[in-house]
């Protein structure tokens, strides 16, 4: 290759190279460069932001034959249900009937964890306009108010318990079923899992108490020692406590569990190696996105809260494939290795692009001087 093409080439990649590394420092960095910064928030299929929950939304009309999405399942997310709301948790009965009417009616289809997992796992086939519908925490109100309405419209469901609360009259918060009714339940067609055995809280990470984290998704501060925790003493303690949890639910239901809701939908890496020892193969967060194969921590919709409106809710979800079919978790080690090799690329290929510059303006000179 004569050093004019090489040049050429070079020059090329010089410039794809800038492309691609102003593409990850973008990605990386917007965030923290005001213009840049409102540009990404205003795109629904950022990596961080989505219009949620009905921002540009309107009613549509029923359409009991239409197909909105496929190969993609949608996890809905509840909490505590009351036919009067005052918490803004809380979802009125009345909008969780009709979110199921809405769905029924156009074309959506429940299907199970059991479904869920063999399609995240196995890309088994699921129907079209797949939903899973879930409840954390474990309620009372899931037995008194959403289990009817479940068995009325023939809609499987899963629920996680924090499984110390069962049954326990000096736990903390509100009531919560008994093993009694989830034995009921159970029976008929609601599923149960982990919510932990007893870590759905928020602890000091400091001695300040400055900074509060979801103690099964970071370490903690041990105030009897004046420290915080070790990365050792994080990951037995939190295996600890999902072993509690496994354990119990196979007592009480005869179920080997596999499937884990992340209180406050925090995790880390260690965590997620924990749930894979254990065998908890799916684990699901509070982020809003939609689910396909080989997701293994998944994402949720919330659907619950005294200002959810069904209607939009049904609009969102019609619209889940393009609002959050482009969502993903943030891994700040790759893109940090991406950033990284992309500029050490781009030095090399510059490198290389000088020196033949130099060589070829040499040889012009020469080829003037004779």
């Amino acid at each position: 290759m004569t050093l004019k093409r090489r040049f050429i080439v070079l020059s090329l990649l010089l410039l794809v190279g800038t492309i691609v590394l102003s593409y990850f420092v973008v990605q990386r960095y917007h965030s923290k460069i005001p213009v840049l910064n409102r540009m990404f928030s205003s795109e629904t299929n950022s990596t961080n932001t989505v219009v949620f929950p009905y921002e540009g939304l309107q009613p549509e009309s029923n359409d009991p034959n239409g197909i909105y999405y496929e190969n993609r399942v949608i996890v809905l997310m509840y909490h505590d249900l009351d036919p009067d709301p005052i918490e803004v948790s809380t979802l009125s009965v009345a909008n969780f009937e009709k979110q199921l009417e809405l769905m029924r009616d156009n074309n959506f289809h429940w299907i199970t964890m059991s479904q869920y997992r063999d399609f995240i796992l196995h890309s088994a086939p699921v129907p079209v306009n797949a939903v899973l519908l879930t409840f954390d925490d474990g309620y009372e109100s899931l037995y008194k108010y959403a289990y009817p309405i479940l068995q009325k419209y023939q809609a499987p469901a899963s629920s996680f318990l924090i499984v110390n609360s069962i049954d326990n009259p000096k736990h903390y918060g509100m009531k919560k079923v008994s093993w009694e009714q989830v034995q009921l339940m159970q029976k008929n067609g609601i599923e149960f899992f982990s919510h932990t055995y007893d870590s759905h809280t928020y602890l000091p990470a400091d001695e300040s108490n400055e900074k509060q984290v979801a103690m099964l998704a970071d370490k903690i501060y041990l105030k009897d020692q004046k420290r915080q925790e070790t990365e050792q003493e994080y990951v037995q303690r939190v295996t600890k406590d999902l072993s509690e949890a496994n354990d119990l639910l196979h007592e009480k239901l005869g179920i080997q569990n596999n499937v884990l809701a992340f209180p406050f939908g925090g995790f880390s890496k260690s965590l997620l190696k924990v749930c894979k020892d254990l065998g908890i193969d799916i684990t699901l967060t509070v982020k809003a996105g939609i689910n396909k194969p080989g997701q293994y921590n998944g994402f949720r919709v919330n659907a619950g809260g005294m200002t959810n409106d069904p209607v939009l809710q049904l609009s969102l979800m019609k619209h889940g494939k393009k609002l959050l079919g482009g969502i993903h978790f943030d891994d700040t080690a790759k893109a940090r290795h991406y950033t990284l090799s992309s500029f050490v690329v781009l030095v090399v290929i510059g490198a290389v692009w000088l020196w033949t510059a130099i060589r070829l303006i040499a040889a012009r000179r020469r080829q003037l001087r004779a």
